[in-house]
């Protein structure tokens, strides 16, 4: 008779201080898109939630556990509490947080490097010296796609025994095709932080090269005097914010713009461009490394002078033009799947686990 060999069970500990961080972003999609896949597949999990939480995260419940405590001083820049009742088996922070027991297999997911391209002081070297720390103490460092980790090597580095991963980030199957009848005046789609790396004002100048164009703005918080006072009435008359959506609404806008434009110089990712392309709406973007990955040959590349921005926004009235671009956007978006990222992540928890 064959001896049966006993397999531990992942448990996975996971820190959620990052949904007492930010109101709503991708890095809190990304683990809410883990939380619920952890609890549909019964993995069981510690979910620890350190503060307020500023957005639901996840209902606790079958083997999902939530555990939620009061912040301590500086919570999010302190060691994650182990309970003592429970033995996980891996931990993973959701932002660069290391494990108060040291001996913890862990995991570590690097979104971005924009604090290390474009923060300078204080700022940028509390958030660095957390997040080399982290990558550092790793034993497995998961980044969301190859243009993070070449940054990843450049930043930091990975020891010899470290293992590292590509995991390309998700898409919801809330974005998608719709028939829906054109917008009363024709518009393009900008969505996401306006910082000055995002190259919005760029995309201000271009309108008046556009006139019979507008402007609609998602996210990124209500617009500051400054953003728009070197704007000409003509141009500011035309740029509608929209404030913060939810993902079916998006969807309608992204089906009804004549495209989105994303001329940001650096991304980690940049989901706005897969959720674009998988709605079938046309992508116009700069030459940002993230960018074209995930876009591949379906996006229009432009120059960033606001000229050339408005130029390629053109390019997306053509009718040929445009629907290879939708044809080619919604073939390249469909390899963007957050069941694909789910998987990946679980057999790298498995792997730190024993469990093969």
């Amino acid at each position: 008779m064959t001896e049966q060999k006993h397999v531990r069970p992942v448990t996975v500990q996971l820190d959620g201080i990052v949904f007492a961080l930010q109101r709503h972003g991708g890095i809190s999609v990304y683990f809410r898109e883990l939380l619920q896949r952890l609890r549909r597949d019964a993995i069981s999990t510690l979910f620890t939630l350190d503060g307020t939480p500023l957005q639901t995260a996840l209902p606790a419940g079958g083997v999902l556990t939530t555990l939620a405590r009061p912040a301590r001083l500086m919570e999010r820049y302190r060691r994650c509490r182990v309970p003592a009742s429970t033995a996980p088996s891996v931990f993973h922070s959701s932002y660069y947080r290391r494990s108060r027991d040291a001996s913890l297999p862990t995991v570590v997911t690097v979104h971005d490097f924009t604090y290390e391209r474009f923060a300078t002081g204080p700022r940028r070297w509390l958030h660095s010296a957390q997040k080399f720390a982290a990558i550092r103490s790793a034993q497995t460092v998961v980044c969301i796609s190859q243009a993070t980790r070449d940054d990843l090597l450049e930043f930091v580095g990975l020891r010899a025994d470290q293992q590292s991963h590509v995991i390309l980030n998700g898409v919801s199957e809330v974005f998608r095709p719709l028939s829906l009848p054109p917008p009363e005046r024709p518009f393009v789609l900008f969505v996401g932080q306006r910082a000055a790396y995002k190259n919005f004002a760029r995309v201000l100048t271009a309108l008046t090269f556009l006139p019979e164009l507008e402007l609609r703005c998602v996210g990124g918080g209500v617009f500051e005097s400054a953003e728009l006072q070197h704007t000409s009435l003509a141009v500011r008359q035309r740029v509608k914010h929209l404030g913060f959506i939810d993902d079916e609404q998006l969807n309608v806008l992204y089906n009804q713009a004549l495209c989105l434009v994303y001329p940001s110089r650096y991304e980690g990712f940049g989901i706005p461009v897969a959720e674009a392309m998988r709605a079938g709406c046309p992508v116009v973007s700069i030459d940002c490394k993230a960018v074209r990955e995930v876009g591949g040959d379906a996006i229009i590349v432009s120059d960033d002078e606001p000229e050339a921005l408005a130029r390629a926004i053109l390019q997306t009235i053509d009718s040929a033009r445009r629907a290879a671009c939708v044809a080619n956007g919604v073939a390249v978006a469909a390899r963007y799947s957050w069941e694909d990222t789910y998987r990946a992540t679980l057999q790298v928890y498995r792997e730190l686990s024993g469990v093969v």
